[in-house]
């Protein structure tokens, strides 16, 4: 490149980051349109979020009168990055797309990066939840988080108060106290109710997003991110020097051993969700957006939430979430009105609105603040403040390689740390793929 290209190079970036500091609102200019007035022409937003629950609010953010319009179109969770992939191809992707955490990597590609000359990672941290770190980059902000759906703990209140127990656990230790009063069986040694699903993987409903809740308790970010992109950390040690994998794979199987007094769970019953919604299942680990769809498969059910269990004697109380967060095609015709959408998506004001549309929480903490008065929402908005999530390189391939890790792990076909070794192994090499060097 010569100098003359160097000189149109930085003109352009200096030219772009004054147009993200203006879209922001970080820059206000007398007489310039910013904000809605500075965005023209059609924005196309793709997402899994329900139709009914999104686009009546971004038509709405448009407006009468304005210049630009603003088309949702929801997608198939199932053919979502097929159509993304197929898309971008052709170059007749979304001008903006909103994903889960498990489909970040895998389009990073597409993802025009916020540089943090643009919008500091202080700014970034100080606005979101530290579980929305995950999209923070060693160049800048891929993406802006909306929704957080975090996983929570639905527990049958008749069961517990027929055993004289008043609260859920809040720390999983707790779990081996109430085994006894909880897990009921016949003479033959069959369970006939369930104390919690745990222990088996392919009916245990949100089985990986457990193991991956697990790990992060202990510390550990599975994914994390370096100079040159991102690296494994399943095997890490922790400051103990004991492996939380380790632990975290026999704490889990410890639930379908039938030696173990705390036996409960076996791949012959029906899934948790099932087992739960029929009342033989005491504990159900379900995500917060369950919640309606319990209510209306079982209207009689008596049932509460609650967060989490913890770690016993923890320093950080932490779940998993889902966080939706919307990202910016790099491959948009209208970049600049892209970026002005976003950022209209992303403010409290209309995210105050999608968190009531979705009965779900926001990751914005100034919404966060403001606790709400239904009793099954404030659990979610404080499971929410503590949930965290990793970079799932592909989350059909992981999938595959937890099942694996569990299913070695109980039929005895391999070790706990050749099992781990496997799922290890196999994992880092999808991971490695998205490095730059």
């Amino acid at each position: 490149m010569n100098n003359f290209q160097t000189i149109l190079v930085a003109i352009f970036l200096a030219f772009f980051v004054f147009g993200v500091l203006v879209f922001s609102g970080l820059i206000n200019i007398g007489g310039s349109k910013t904000g809605k007035d500075a965005i023209t022409g059609k924005i196309v937003v793709w997402g899994t979020l329900p139709y009914n629950q999104t686009s009546d609010l971004l038509d709405h953010l448009s407006g009468s009168g304005s210049k630009f319009t603003i088309k949702y179109v929801q997608q198939d969770e199932n053919t979502y990055q097929n159509s993304l992939t197929e898309a971008f191809a052709k170059d007749q992707g979304p001008d903006l797309f909103i994903l889960k955490p498990d489909m970040i990597l895998r389009n990073s590609g597409f993802i025009y990066t916020i540089p943090y000359a643009s919008y500091s990672e202080k700014s970034f941290r100080t606005t979101y939840i530290d579980g929305s770190d995950i999209l923070l980059n060693k160049d800048g902000v891929m993406g802006y988080p909306l929704l957080v759906d975090p996983l929570v703990l639905y527990f049958n209140k008749n069961i517990l108060a027929n055993e004289g127990i008043l609260y859920p656990p809040s720390t999983w230790n707790e779990l081996f106290t109430l085994s006894s009063k909880l897990i009921k069986k016949r003479s033959d040694g069959a369970v006939t109710q369930s104390m919690i699903a745990l222990g088996e993987y392919d009916n245990v409903n949100h089985s990986k997003d457990i193991l991956s809740m697990l790990l992060l308790q202990n510390k550990n970010p599975i994914v994390s991110r370096t100079d040159t992109g991102y690296i494994l950390n399943l095997r890490d040690l922790a400051p103990d020097k004991t492996v939380p994998i380790e632990q975290v794979l026999n704490f889990f199987l410890e639930f379908s051993n039938p030696s173990k007094d705390s036996y409960t769970w076996n791949r012959a019953m029906d899934n948790s969700f099932d087992m739960f919604i029929k009342g033989n299942l005491a504990f159900y680990i379900g995500y917060a957006s369950e919640l309606f769809k319990i209510q209306s498969v079982n209207p009689n059910l008596s049932f509460d939430v609650a967060m989490i269990p913890q770690l016993k004697n923890t320093d950080a109380k932490t779940t998993y979430g889902q966080i939706d967060s919307v990202f910016i095609s790099k491959k948009s015709k209208n970049l600049n009105s892209a970026f002005g959408v976003a950022a209209l998506i992303s403010s409290p004001d209309f995210l105050k609105d999608l968190a009531i549309s979705a009965s779900l929480p926001t990751a914005d903490r100034s919404l966060l603040n403001v606790k709400p008065q239904d009793p099954y929402l404030l659990t979610f908005f404080n499971s929410a403040i503590v949930s965290k999530s990793w970079l799932d390189p592909d989350k059909d391939k992981s999938n595959s390689i937890f099942s694996e890790l569990v299913e070695n792990s109980l039929s005895n076909k391999l070790s706990s740390l050749d099992a781990i070794d496997k799922a290890s192994n196999q994992l880092d090499l999808i991971v490695r793929s998205y490095n730059t060097q």
